[in-house]
């Protein structure tokens, strides 16, 4: 049993696919690139960043401009978001159990993943970690690593793409990846995480082993 346990919002805790989605197609006459159809997405869940990004044709000369645009849009819809899989329970009982540190790590904005967790219900985490970085959450993981005194090995970190089990592995903790998010179960297969699960109930039995 880990003594921290850190979760990935986008996908992890929220379900927030389908909005992603509909933004990055909001915009894409605008920024000049593919739209995402239905069939797309099943295929792109099985790519990296940069394999998605490529899909789409996106200018790298436009690239910063936009994803500043995507996440400026994604945060305006955070609070509308609904919980993914029905984490509620396990996330409950974790705060009730009260023998772990329980963290978020997000490259959404504090104040609106306060918001979200205040009204889906779900205020137990003990911290919120911000950071935005495309290709990988390395460095962020080893500033709360350092900012909070966490030993490596006992702190695990919850996520659904294989940039976050990347990541993990980069930072030295333990990765526990759920295939109810962004990147399909064999793309995080590829990445060797820890542990893998398809369902809060299998969740569970980890952490709480």
């Amino acid at each position: 049993m880990k003594n921290t346990v850190i979760f990935d919002f986008d996908g992890t805790v929220a379900d927030t696919l389908e909005t992603v989605v509909k933004i990055v197609n909001d915009h894409a006459d605008h920024f000049g690139y593919k739209t995402i159809s239905v069939e797309d997405v099943p295929y792109l869940q099985g790519k990296k960043p940069t394999e998605i990004l490529s899909h789409l044709g996106i200018s790298f000369f436009k690239l910063p401009f936009w994803i500043r645009k995507i996440h400026s849009e994604i945060n305006k819809e955070i609070i509308n978001m609904k919980l993914t899989a029905d984490i509620f329970p396990l996330l409950s009982d974790l705060h009730l159990d009260n023998k772990r540190n329980l963290g978020i790590l997000t490259s959404n904005t504090e104040e609106n993943v306060k918001q979200f967790l205040v009204k889906n219900k779900i205020d137990f985490f003990d911290f919120i970690h911000t950071g935005k970085n495309v290709f990988g959450k390395s460095h962020v993981i080893n500033k709360i690593l350092k900012q909070y005194s966490f030993a490596k090995n006992d702190v695990c970190y919850v996520c659904d793409e294989v940039r976050d089990v990347e990541a993990a592995r980069k930072s030295g903790i333990s990765s526990i990846a759920v295939t109810w998010g962004y990147n399909s179960k064999d793309a995080l297969l590829k990445e060797n995480p820890d542990f893998m699960v398809d369902t809060p109930e299998e969740l569970r039995d980890i952490l709480f082993s």
